[in-house]
């Protein structure tokens, strides 16, 4: 059972990392990569990460970093964490972000 929530747009993320990854590194580094995500995103539904609020303008929002992706996620007033964005740190991150929390 998952401790924690994917929203759909967290799932089209992770499908493009996959894609991306798989074309530019191949298979073994994407299971690598999709393993530290997936241990990330339990750390995160177990309350393992350091809480840190991503910034005055979306005060319920939190985020965490697993190598070059931002992961942003919720947690006041769920059951589990939802994970609403993995974006790559080099994205406009408030771009991608604005339209999650509408």
């Amino acid at each position: 059972m998952h401790t924690y929530v994917l929203s759909k747009d967290a799932e089209k993320d992770l499908r493009e990392i996959a894609q991306y990854t798989l074309k530019e590194w191949g298979e073994s580094t994407f299971a690598k990569y999709k393993s530290g995500l997936i241990k990330k995103f339990n750390d995160i539904g177990k309350n393992l990460v350091v809480e840190r609020r991503f910034s005055k303008i979306f005060p319920q929002l939190q985020v965490t970093k697993y190598r070059f992706h931002y992961i942003f996620y919720l947690t006041e007033a769920v059951d589990k964490p939802i994970i609403i964005g993995v974006i790559h740190e080099q994205r406009h991150i408030v771009n991608r972000l604005k339209n999650r929390l509408e």
